[in-house]
């Protein structure tokens, strides 16, 4: 399939092979002039019309060749839909091994914080997810909801009293209206932090405090700034 692609966009050698990766996630690298991927083997089986947009979509990045943007949609629609995931969820969960699936850690109750959010800012809309706390850099993340897996979790450095509680409920917010809100696509990919997104943020309490601890949490400055600081 990369092959093909690849002789359809005028560029030399690829190869392509699926590996394990914890998330799905590709990677690429030039060799001798030919180009290896990387592909995440949660893609194994997936259908063809997938897999040819997905080679589309790398294959653009890798050459950065202009070509029709419409013809990666398919996999990226494809990656976060429910017929991806369903029957990945243990195999997801046991490759994750900076995920503590366990709610209470040892300053904050991330299940108390979720349903507090839950039902102040969206009516009790979002069901009990699976919840974690992230053991990484907080300069990569300091949350996210994976919403086919319906999986929330929260980076380990907001479990603390020296961290306000505010600060973990506007991750826990932030990472929900993503589901409430619809991204805009843009150029093969999906922009989730659009203006009226923006708007809509603003509307959680202690969003101005809220937003330097992001800065300050992510970057590890000593002073918090009116920045802020999310995937």
């Amino acid at each position: 399939m990369f092959s093909c692609v690849a002789g359809a966009l005028g560029m030399g050698s690829v190869t392509a092979r699926f590996y394990p990766y914890s998330e799905l996630k590709h990677t690429w690298r030039v060799r001798g002039g030919a180009v290896e991927f990387r592909v995440s083997d949660y893609l194994d089986g997936s259908p063809p019309d997938v897999q040819e947009s997905l080679a589309w979509f790398l294959l653009r990045k890798a050459s950065r060749v202009r070509s029709d943007d419409r013809r990666a949609e398919r996999y990226l629609g494809y990656a976060r839909s429910k017929e991806l995931w369903h029957g990945k969820r243990d195999l997801y969960l046991s490759r994750a091994k900076s995920l503590v699936l366990e709610p209470k850690g040892e300053s904050r109750d991330l299940g108390t914080v979720f349903d507090y959010v839950n039902s102040v800012y969206f009516a009790g809309r979002f069901e009990g997810p699976t919840l974690a706390w992230a053991e990484e850099s907080p300069a990569q993340r300091l949350g996210f909801y994976f919403e086919p897996l319906n999986l929330l979790a929260a980076n380990r450095v907001l479990d603390s009293e020296r961290v306000p509680r505010y600060a973990l409920e506007f991750v826990v917010y932030h990472e929900l209206l993503h589901c409430v809100m619809t991204p805009s696509p843009s150029s093969g990919r999906r922009i989730h932090h659009t203006r009226a997104f923006r708007d809509v943020e603003r509307e959680f309490s202690h969003f101005d405090e809220a937003q330097g601890w992001m800065t300050r949490l992510a970057a590890g400055r000593p002073r918090c700034s009116k920045k802020g600081y999310m995937h």
